[in-house]
């Protein structure tokens, strides 16, 4: 039985997120029926992480066993064919048995996108946050820095699934310009629940004025998320990257 590894392309605004649950579509879900479908065999396909209902992934990578003689360049022609045109599988190759899309992963790149105009866009609502109002992006980078290094983030932990540890590695987080967007890149060996959403709530905050730099501190040595802002919303973010 040999051990395959995808690279997947997926706009979530259909989607409650990636993890296969009851009575609602996942990504999972119908990634795994279109190939059951071809292959006639029932398969488990497992993710580098979850993503939640909305957000999107440019590259996520996930792996399953299967014991199929079809040519992997036909199998990504067929999946293609028949999933729905916001899942698009980007490439298929086989991996050594050892291979764990989630636990083999080194590190992840995040990026959300905020668009930092007073009118909306109808074109890019599925995939920014809107901000009406001037930000402060020098102030929010001197925030987006001081989380760069080793940091208990359970300040910005959505309560889920138990970890077993609210410690992680971040090794660049900032913000770029690109009027009139706003991009947040963040790299880290792993993350918390709703983690970057949190802490973008946070940073937007920064940047409008209404929470300061050593408030925030305050805040991630707190490990407490009731003291945090809310969350970004979820169509600003982005899984664009997973090392191996």
């Amino acid at each position: 039985m040999d051990r395959l590894k995808f690279t997947i392309e997926y706009e979530g605004t259909q989607y409650c997120g990636w993890q296969r649950q009851n009575n609602v579509l996942t990504i999972q879900q119908v990634i795994e029926e279109a190939i059951e479908t071809i292959t006639q065999e029932k398969i488990n396909l497992v993710a580098s992480g979850r993503t939640d209902r909305g957000v999107h992934a440019k590259a996520q990578i996930a792996h399953c066993k299967i014991n199929t003689s079809i040519p992997l360049e036909h199998l990504q022609r067929g999946l293609n064919s028949i999933l729905p045109k916001d899942i698009v599988i980007q490439k298929i190759e086989p991996v050594d048995h050892t291979f764990h899309a989630q636990l083999s992963a080194i590190s992840k790149i995040y990026h959300y996108q905020i668009f930092n105009h007073k009118v909306p866009s109808a074109l890019h609502r599925n995939v920014s946050w809107w901000i009406p109002h001037p930000l402060d992006v020098s102030k929010m980078n001197e925030a987006a820095t001081l989380i760069v290094g080793k940091h208990d983030f359970k300040a910005f932990q959505n309560q889920g699934t138990p970890v077993p540890t609210t410690v992680k590695t971040i090794f660049q987080s900032q913000f770029k310009k690109k009027s009139p967007f706003l991009i947040y890149q963040v790299e880290g060996n792993g993350f918390l629940r709703q983690m970057v959403r949190n802490l973008v709530g946070a940073f937007v905050e920064i940047g409008r004025g209404r929470l300061t730099l050593p408030q925030f501190e305050i805040i991630l040595a707190s490990k407490d998320r009731k003291l945090a802002p809310k969350s970004a919303p979820p169509q600003g973010l982005l899984l664009t990257k997973v090392f191996h």
